[in-house]
């Protein structure tokens, strides 16, 4: 009896570590999944801890085709762990196709990218793999023992039938620095799909929420600084989205609503949580909100002892070039740390004419260092504009001096060289209409104040971006341009054609003449056809009625005669009669 409960215990004791062994290399495993991989609802930790020095986290652009070439600068004395991350928009999850990484000039072996057909069968494998979606992929490359600190350059390339353009590269690197300051770190990583219905592989299913556990106890008193960093794939500007730390929602500058709100499918922020910490499992949560899908994939916190204010940020240079109204333009600003620290996780701003046009996260800038940073903007208008840029425009930095952040304003020209955006909405083309006047309307957008739009001759009324204009329509086919053109003198026009046909009402009058005066527009259509003689048939039909209106004026001649000849005869019989 003594022998089998001893074999008992060796048994569970056995399948306790075979399961523990399972759940502990089960996030190494590249396995597919719709909704999120290595977990559904929440990414996964890949390292904490403390050291002497921080976390360096750096990277970006936004999606483009390969090659993708992506320089960082690892500040410290020395490399204590490392990834690079790199995400790869597939197409569907049906194709596949390889992805090949350079490191520091260290090539790493070709990689498989099987979308939904790859089944996780290599259990230490490095990189980690994580699809997701219709073809999202997040992979990350431990690159601890291949880098060092110092400027490091990173190159992706893709190949195969998938579509291969890359979202952006991560580096996620712990240094370690004898001079630096004390750091608590959390990296946490994956890959998983917020979506709402529709794009759930058919399924009137949504995914609506993830999370990020940094778990652990914290001493708040002890900490000066703590800084979060988290990356997205996929977001869209104007589909609402928001981010929660410990409950409390978090904004980017003067936007919480719309956090995964870049142009190019990327996008990587940072946040200061210093006052949101709590003394034990600090959570963050990503919600979906009115976004049609987006995928978080990195999530890290760290929090200095180190007291900041000894760096200085100002900006050295302002790069402009020729600005577009109505298109998409870069602005770059060279931005200098002049102070005798660091400075971590911070925002500029760019300004035209004092008003908010663009953001831009920075992630680190070492002291004596410069960083050329990028503005998306699209101007409403052309004309001049003053511009000028702000770093650390939310003031979370506190540094040396606080009032050189931005440059003296540069005034901008923006050329309009788009024509207006122009519609015909009634009415339509191939349309049939009643014979007459109608009123053709439409819309019309352009960054000009100054627009005309001109229907058939006739100068349209311009209400917002509505426009109207009432035009004559003959029996038959007719064609009704319009024609729209700006202050700068770009055009657009269209067409439609139109089939004129003439109503009941006036085909009645026409049957009985002008005599009937029940509708004075239509007795005015029918003077109009016969002044200009374009309609041969009424021609006909007026020659008829005047040939009738002759006979009708020469009869009461006709009948005197008649009479007066009557009355003579009458006399004649009646002597003949008196003479017999």
């Amino acid at each position: 009896m003594l022998f089998k409960s001893k074999i008992l215990r060796i048994f569970f004791l056995y399948l306790a570590g075979v399961l523990i062994f399972f759940m502990y290399i089960s996030p190494c495993l590249a396995t597919y999944n719709f909704e999120g991989t290595p977990e559904q609802d929440e990414l996964i930790e890949i390292t904490s801890g403390t050291v002497k020095g921080g976390l360096y986290i750096d990277g970006g652009e936004g999606l483009k085709k390969t090659p993708y070439v992506q320089e960082f600068n690892v500040p410290g004395d020395s490399v204590v762990w490392a990834k690079v991350y790199v995400g790869v928009w597939g197409g569907t999850e049906a194709k596949t196709g390889t992805l090949d990484l350079t490191v520091g000039g260290k090539e790493f072996k070709s990689l498989d990218l099987e979308g939904k057909a790859d089944k996780g069968d290599e259990e230490d494998q490095n990189p980690s793999i994580y699809c997701s979606g219709h073809g999202v992929y997040w992979v990350a490359y431990d690159v601890s023992s291949d880098i060092s600190t110092g400027p490091l350059k990173v190159e992706a390339k893709t190949s195969g039938n998938i579509d291969g353009r890359v979202y952006g590269i991560i580096l996620a690197a712990v240094y370690g620095d004898k001079e630096g300051q004390d750091t608590k770190y959390w990296v946490e990583e994956g890959n998983i799909n917020l979506h709402g219905k529709g794009w759930s592989e058919g399924l009137a299913s949504t995914h609506d929420e993830a999370y990020a556990d940094f778990s652990g106890k914290v001493d708040v008193d002890k900490y000066k600084s703590a800084n979060l960093a988290v990356v997205y794939l996929c977001g869209s500007p104007g589909l609402k989205d928001s981010l929660y730390f410990n409950d409390e929602q978090l904004a980017d500058g003067e936007n919480k609503n719309d956090i995964a709100n870049s142009k190019n499918y990327f996008d990587f922020k940072f946040f200061d949580v210093l006052d949101l910490l709590a003394e034990d499992d600090n959570e963050l949560k990503f919600q979906r909100d009115d976004e049609d899908y987006v995928h978080p994939v990195l999530a890290a916190l760290s929090l200095g002892t180190g007291e900041e204010g000894n760096s200085d940020l100002i900006v050295s240079g302002l790069t402009v070039p020729l600005l577009y109204a109505g298109k998409d333009n870069k602005v770059k600003a060279s931005i200098k740390n002049i102070g005798k620290d660091s400075a971590y996780g911070f925002q500029a701003a760019l300004y035209a004419d004092d008003e908010i046009v663009s953001t831009a996260s920075v992630s680190s800038l070492s002291d004596g260092k410069s960083k050329t940073i990028e503005f998306n903007w699209k101007p409403t208008r052309d004309g001049e504009q003053a511009l000028k840029v702000y770093v650390d425009y939310t003031n979370k930095k506190k540094e040396l001096c606080e009032v050189n952040n931005w440059n003296t304003p540069i005034l901008a020209r923006i050329v309009d060289l788009t024509p207006p955006e122009l519609e015909i909405s009634y009415p339509e083309d191939g349309d049939s209409v009643d014979a007459g006047y109608i009123t053709v309307s439409g819309m019309v957008k352009d960054t000009n104040r100054n627009l005309t739009v001109d229907v058939n001759g006739q100068t349209a009324l311009i209400s917002g971006e509505s426009w109207s204009a009432s035009v004559p329509v003959v029996s038959g086919s007719n064609k009704i341009f319009v024609y729209a053109v700006d202050g700068e003198n770009n055009t657009v026009n269209e067409f439609i054609i139109v089939e004129g046909k003439a109503s009941s009402r006036s085909e009645s009058k026409q049957s009985f003449g002008p005599d009937n005066e029940t509708e004075p527009y239509n007795q005015a259509s029918l003077i109009t056809r016969t002044e200009n003689e374009t309609e041969p048939h009424n021609q006909a039909s007026l020659a008829t009625r005047n040939q009738e209106s002759e006979v009708q004026a020469g009869s009461p001649e006709l009948c005197g005669k008649i009479g007066f000849a009557a009355a003579v005869l009458f006399a004649v019989l009646r002597n003949r009669r008196k003479q017999s």
